[in-house]
């Protein structure tokens, strides 16, 4: 699974999430499509494997960031 993230330094966590994906490929349009929109956007896509650590936290791994 791949999340697309929009940095927003007025949210709560310093970033918005904007969907939720199972292709690479589809996640990267979408951040495409939200650059396009916007040129100052910084988004951040993410791989999740479904796997918690310790804490019982989510296990990611940033696949892109601009």
């Amino acid at each position: 699974m791949y999340q697309v993230y929009i940095k927003d330094a007025n949210s709560y966590t310093g970033r918005e999430l904007i969907g939720e994906y199972e292709d690479v490929d589809d996640a990267f349009d979408k951040a495409e499509e939200e650059v396009a929109k916007d040129a100052s956007i910084k988004y951040v896509i993410e791989k999740t494997s479904g796997n918690v650590n310790s804490y019982g936290e989510l296990e990611v791994a940033v696949i892109a960031e601009n």
